[in-house]
């Protein structure tokens, strides 16, 4: 059987350009792993998810990590509306300022309601946004097959 690369969608609240630091970087990064990626930021409207393999969903998280912590009230609503979610894999990240506080606990809890294989997680800083770039694409290229 010969190799068929698998699509990854990589899913965004873009609020105040955090996510969209590091994205650009993910989706190369995810292309060197062999996956086709497309990117929609949750700003652009609904999305079709029916094509792709996974999920990597992001959100920003504004202030000290304490209150206001992710995923932003528009990107639960957006997920909630998610047709589809069942078994697809999901990795998650987020962009913080300070930390990110419970900000995995919520989303892993959301994705794993909408029947959801919840993948992996890691935190941006926001001031060093290429530490540690390397989480989300190498659990994906291990998780997502």
């Amino acid at each position: 059987m010969p190799f068929r690369p698998l699509r990854l969608l990589i899913l965004f609240d873009d609020t105040r350009g955090y996510c969209g630091r590091v994205v650009p970087r993910m989706k190369e990064m995810l292309e060197q792993r062999a996956f086709l990626v497309d990117v929609h930021r949750i700003q652009d409207g609904p999305v079709d998810i029916t094509p792709y393999a996974g999920l990597v969903i992001g959100t920003p998280v504004f202030g000290l990590g304490i209150k206001g912590v992710g995923p932003t009230p528009a990107l639960t609503k957006f997920i909630e509306d998610l047709e589809d979610l069942d078994e697809k894999k999901v990795a998650l990240f987020c962009v913080y300022e300070l930390r990110p506080g419970t900000t995995f606990d919520r989303m892993k809890g959301l994705i794993l309601e909408m029947g959801a294989d919840f993948v992996a997680a890691h935190g941006y800083w926001l001031l060093r946004p290429r530490h540690q770039e390397h989480i989300i694409p190498a659990e994906c290229m291990v998780r997502i097959r």
